[in-house]
């Protein structure tokens, strides 16, 4: 067995998912709690729940194609695309690529505007008068070199730095 890894090692992609649900999870709770009342528990587990089986799953799905398709072994850029195009065909793949664009695009935006809201709050907490939009083009334009890196076992150190 080769010990050489090639992609995302285990502990890197559990650093990168901590970093994540601490990152946007964590800010944006106690707003969504207090806009969705007693319901937003609720909600909350049952969310929850739905990403665990559905994370399961494309495991499997993914294991069932390594088995099948031997050349997925050596690593894939697009593995929700390979899932669809092998279980539907080309249509498939397209599909799911503008469900993924789109899905990015709109995280990718309330995440900018909610750490553009976050910077506004803690410069006028220092005295340092500016609004939200000028922050959002300050992160965007942070935000962007990192875009141009390959896959994330490129830019490891974002994920350390978010924890």
């Amino acid at each position: 067995m080769d010990t050489e890894t090639k992609g995302l090692g285990l502990w890197m992609a559990v650093i990168f998912l901590a970093g994540q649900m601490a990152g946007v999870g964590v800010l944006a709770l106690p707003s969504a709690m207090v806009g969705t009342g007693p319901a937003g528990f609720f909600l909350l587990i049952y969310f929850t729940y739905n990403a665990i089986f559905v994370g399961q799953r494309l495991g499997l799905c993914w294991m069932m194609l390594e088995e099948k398709f031997p050349e997925l072994k050596e690593g894939c850029r697009d593995p929700y695309m390979v899932i669809a195009e092998k279980a539907i065909g080309p249509v498939g793949r397209h599909i799911v690529s503008i469900c993924v664009s789109f899905t990015l695009y709109g995280v990718c935006c309330v995440v900018i505007v909610l750490m553009g809201s976050f910077l506004q709050n803690i410069f006028e907490y220092i005295g340092v008068s500016s609004t939200k939009c000028i922050f959002m083009i300050i992160i965007t334009a942070c935000m962007a070199p990192l875009c141009w890196l390959g896959t994330p076992k490129d830019f490891w150190f974002v994920a350390v730095g978010a924890l």
